[in-house]
């Protein structure tokens, strides 16, 4: 059996806190395979561009992709997400949390979605709410926009990474009216009221044309994992795609495991949350997926870490190596 581990998100945001983060991690199994196993160093990117990478695209068409998944009866056309959003004044910043912690449900994601598209009908502009953390917005044309990913912007100033193109200003003001019209909505009265935060925007992003024109080609027969990108790009590529077993032990066939464990925590500055992610990766599958690689069980573990630039690769042969020094990732 051979298997692609690939762990999502391992380089927290700021650099100069990184090294007091993991201080003190034990995580010896991975140490082990870092020290022992043939590494490389490929250039650090985002978890995103290296699934682009993988997949063979150019770029990443969230939109058209994740819409596999959520309206597989779509019309042809440009699409974006439109994701719901709450922005909150901070001195002179607008700070912006995602859905994960909105707590929204399908129908006021309905209810939502029905006014806004009394708004902007007229500008040929329908708002598809599907579920009730990924909308939709699906457009006449390309609209020449360069936008900015929903989860590098979580938790962080949205000054900067509005829609930037050249026709960006009729955009922000589309995005100002919905505001407003977010603002006096009864759904966010009830929410108010309630005490939870409310849905007062919407981030634009991951645009592209539906269908996909080159379709994405699955990096290998088999991809274990839970996170929704991911699965709507094996489904787009005619892969197999399986649920993330429960651990290292679990996997039984050959392919690729996503392990995406540490977006969370590192999406809302959780460094607490993010440590104790790594040492549960340790446990559930850096552990156990090196015994069994010791044991001959598996001939093949390679492991990518696309935001910290490193990858290795691992036989049977590495307990063997034992004269080499174990390494964390961070500084590998």
């Amino acid at each position: 059996m051979q298997l692609h581990l690939v762990i999502a998100h391992g380089a927290w945001l700021d650099a100069r806190l990184q090294a007091d983060i993991v201080r003190d991690l034990a995580l010896p199994a991975l140490a082990c395979l870092l020290g022992r196993a043939r590494r490389e160093h490929p250039a650090a990117i985002p978890f995103e561009a290296w699934l682009a990478q993988r997949f063979g695209l150019a770029a990443m068409p969230v939109a058209p992709l994740t819409l596999t998944l959520d309206l597989p009866d779509a019309e042809q056309g440009y699409w974006l997400r439109a994701d719901p959003v709450h922005l909150r004044a901070n001195r002179d910043e607008l700070l912006l949390s995602d859905a994960g912690l909105l707590g929204i449900t399908q129908d006021e994601a309905g209810a939502l979605a029905t006014a806004i598209n009394a708004l902007i009908a007229e500008d040929g502009l329908t708002l598809y709410a599907p579920t009730p953390t990924r909308w939709y917005l699906r457009l006449p044309t390309d609209p020449g926009l360069s936008t900015t990913p929903l989860a590098a912007v979580v938790g962080r100033n949205i000054d900067g990474c509005l829609p930037q193109g050249a026709d960006a200003m009729r955009w922000h003001r589309l995005l100002n009216e919905i505001q407003m019209l977010l603002y006096t909505h009864p759904a966010n009265d009830v929410r108010f009221d309630a005490g939870k935060p409310q849905i007062n925007s919407l981030w634009l992003w991951g645009g592209g044309s539906y269908p996909l024109a080159d379709p994405p080609i699955a990096p290998a027969d088999t991809v274990y994992g839970n996170d929704v990108l991911v699965r709507a790009l094996i489904e787009a590529g005619k892969g197999k795609a399986e649920a993330l077993p429960v651990d290292g032990r679990a996997v039984t066939a050959s392919g690729m495991v996503v392990l995406d464990a540490l977006a969370e925590p590192l999406r809302y500055g959780d460094a607490h949350g993010w440590r104790e992610a790594w040492l549960a990766l340790e446990r559930d599958w850096f552990s156990p997926l090196l015994a069994r690689l010791q044991a001959g069980e598996i001939e093949r573990l390679a492991l990518s870490f696309p935001e910290l630039g490193l990858a290795i690769d691992a036989t049977p042969g590495l307990r063997w190596r034992f004269w080499r020094r174990p390494r964390l990732p961070w500084g590998a």
